[in-house]
C-alpha cells in the first residue's frame, strides 16, 4: 500500500544532481509538476551507432527539428499501481515551439534510473535551453487493470463509424 500522509502520495525522490530543485505544483491544485533541466545528452543516431553522449554544457542551442536529452537530476520509487506522465510546459510549446518527442513520456512503477525529457525543437528558429529552467511538467496517473475481451460487435455510438475528423463539422 502506498504511503500517504494528510491525503498526499508520498514518492521516493533520490536526488542525483547537486542543486536540484524538487518537483512541486506551482499552483494548489495543479495536476502537473514543473520539472528542470539538470544536464544534456547530445543524441546519436547516425551509420548504425545509436548513443547518448552528456555534455558538459550550461546550456545548449537546440536547432529547429533537433532533439536533445535532457536529465532531470533524480530518479524516484514510484508506488506500485501508478506511474508518471512528462508532458510539455504549455508556454514553451506556445511561445517557444519546444515540445517532448515521445508525450507524454512514460515513467513506469520499476524505473529506478534518472528521469529525462527528450526535448524537441519544433519552430523553424534555434532555442537555447539553459541548466535550471522549467523543461517539461510531471503528471501522476494511476494505473487500472485491464485487458481487451475479443467480440464480434460493437456497442452503437453517436459518432459510429465516422473516422478521423468526423466531428469537426463547424
Amino acid at each position: 500500500m502506498p504511503q500517504q500522509t494528510k491525503n498526499k502520495l508520498l514518492i521516493p525522490l533520490k536526488p542525483l544532481t547537486e542543486g536540484l530543485i524538487i518537483p512541486k505544483p506551482s499552483q494548489p491544485g495543479d495536476a502537473g509538476a514543473d520539472a528542470r533541466i539538470m544536464g544534456f545528452k547530445k543524441i546519436i543516431n547516425e551509420d548504425g551507432k545509436r548513443d547518448l553522449i552528456k555534455l558538459d554544457v550550461d546550456s545548449y542551442t537546440l536547432k529547429p527539428l533537433e532533439r536533445i536529452g535532457c536529465p532531470l537530476g533524480f530518479a524516484t520509487a514510484i508506488p506500485e499501481g501508478y506511474y508518471f506522465k512528462v508532458a510539455p510546459r504549455s508556454g514553451l510549446a506556445l511561445w517557444e515551439g519546444i515540445s517532448i518527442v515521445n508525450s507524454p513520456g512514460t515513467i513506469d512503477t520499476g524505473y529506478r534510473n534518472e528521469w529525462m525529457a527528450i526535448v524537441v525543437n519544433l519552430s523553424n528558429k534555434e532555442v537555447t535551453l539553459k541548466k535550471g529552467e522549467r523543461i517539461c511538467q510531471i503528471i501522476l496517473s494511476k494505473m487500472y487493470d485491464y485487458e481487451f475481451v475479443e467480440t464480434d460487435t460493437l456497442p452503437d455510438s453517436d459518432r459510429g463509424l465516422g473516422g478521423f475528423g468526423s466531428t469537426g463539422k463547424g
